[in-house]
């Protein structure tokens, strides 16, 4: 993309993902980053010492990008190191022809969260995205499609800068049933109402609160609702930015994830977890075994049908 001289610079962005013992879809993750025709891009991955062969494959991925093959090429090779202590792995080197840096990070964690906060400790992006193992970019325009329109939006907009923006999502229920959830303008106060992988945040407000790993699941959940709650401005630009693969998730319901959202609105509402738990026996526990009732060859498509269109 050609930009006047009156246009801002499209921002450094830090993609983060991390990943345990997932050697059938690391690789399909970072192609969607590494695809991506943005010129600025810092890729941090860190795997929790995955010992499925994970960690050994992002190892030849990398290597393979930043790969010399020539003494031309050298030039384009910022720093490849290589470190190994009590099996702790750490990583650098730059894409030998797109200005894509990587940092890959492989040590034991406590969990998600814990594993993501690490990723937000070596982010110096302007804005962090995180796109999981598993997931995926939507296409390789996505970055520069955001930032472009996003950069247009406030030159025209008088407001203050947002801190959180966020887009659409695909839901992907089967190699052949996918929807678009439309994220909404709702306020987070509770939850947020968008796809964790469809939003960017601007890294400084990612390092003041980082994720509580004292949560199992919800961890994302409690960041977008203590941001929201504590000031930070949200934006919706209407572009699909992530495919979520919902293959392998279960639909049954999760004690877990209601424990957890009830600690979360409590924080701002104490009325909410007896709220929360009438939508659960009147909404969301009938919604479930309805579903689990069709035949699983129709369950996709009748998700897409009578699923929700908007987060």
């Amino acid at each position: 993309m050609n930009q006047s001289p009156q246009s801002p610079k499209l921002p450094l962005v830090s993609v983060v993902t991390i990943v345990y013992n997932d050697i059938a879809h690391i690789a399909e993750t970072m192609d969607s980053v590494v695809g991506q025709n943005y010129p600025h891009i810092q890729y941090i991955i860190i795997d929790g010492a995955s010992s499925d062969g994970t960690k050994e494959k992002i190892l030849e991925y990398i290597t393979s990008c930043a790969k010399v093959d020539s003494q031309a090429d050298s030039n384009k090779i910022e720093s490849l190191e290589h470190t190994e202590q009590n099996s702790r792995i750490y990583l650098t080197a730059t894409h030998r022809e797109k200005n894509l840096f990587f940092q890959f990070l492989s040590e034991c964690d406590s969990g998600i969260y814990d594993a993501m906060n690490k990723g937000i400790e070596l982010a110096t992006g302007q804005w962090c995205n995180f796109m999981n193992c598993g997931d995926r970019l939507y296409s390789p325009n996505t970055l520069k499609e955001f930032f472009t329109h996003f950069l247009q939006s406030s030159l025209d907009s008088s407001q203050a800068a947002p801190q959180i923006i966020y887009g659409d999502a695909q839901l992907i229920y089967d190699d052949t049933h996918s929807k678009i959830l439309y994220a909404s303008t709702k306020p987070h106060k509770y939850h947020h109402h968008f796809i964790h992988q469809s939003a960017f945040i601007a890294t400084p407000l990612m390092q003041k609160y980082r994720y509580d790993t004292g949560f199992k699941i919800a961890g994302d959940t409690d960041f977008f609702a203590k941001a929201y709650n504590n000031g930070a401005r949200f934006q919706y630009i209407p572009l699909v930015i992530a495919s979520f693969s919902l293959q392998g998730v279960s639909s049954r319901l999760s004690w877990q994830m209601f424990k957890e959202d009830c600690q979360i609105g409590y924080k701002y509402n104490r009325l909410f977890p007896l709220l929360h738990a009438l939508k659960y026996l009147f909404w969301i526990i009938p919604r479930v075994c309805v579903r689990e009732l069709i035949p699983a060859r129709f369950r996709s498509q009748a998700r897409i049908l009578l699923g929700k269109k908007t987060s």
